[in-house]
This record gives C-alpha cells, sequence and structure tokens, in this order.
C-alpha cells in the first residue's frame, strides 16, 4: 500500500465484506477504523496495516448488524 488512504479503503472493503455496516453506524466505524490504521502507522509497523487494522477493529467492534434495531 503507498498510501494511507488505499490502507483505509482496503480495510474497509474487507470489513465490510464480512459483516456490512448499517448506515447509521457507518461514520463512526470508519472513524474508529481511521484511527487504528493512524495508531498502526505511527507505530512503525508499516507491514501488514490492512490485515492489522481488520482484526483490531473486528476484535472492538460493537457495530450491530444490518438490519431492523430493536432499542
Amino acid at each position: 500500500m503507498t498510501n494511507l488512504v488505499e490502507v483505509f479503503d482496503a480495510a474497509w472493503i474487507e470489513i465490510n465484506h464480512s459483516t456490512p455496516i448499517a448506515p447509521p453506524y457507518r461514520l463512526a466505524a470508519q472513524n474508529r477504523l481511521g484511527e487504528f490504521i493512524v495508531a498502526i502507522w505511527k507505530a512503525g509497523r508499516g507491514a501488514l496495516i490492512v490485515e492489522r487494522a481488520v482484526a483490531e477493529f473486528n476484535s472492538q467492534s460493537s457495530v450491530p448488524p444490518p438490519g431492523p434495531q430493536v432499542l
């Protein structure tokens, strides 16, 4: 990956491929993913940023699946 935008796009596609994020939760989920990517990048762990960010997102995700939500 040559830049963080490409990293973000690849990670977001991978996350949504397995469990699509419902529209009301997308912005918060995208912000959280971006924070993970920047933290990994700043820590100098450049290799496998996409895989690490997706794993971190999935391990800490509290985003409900798409579909009707009970409040």
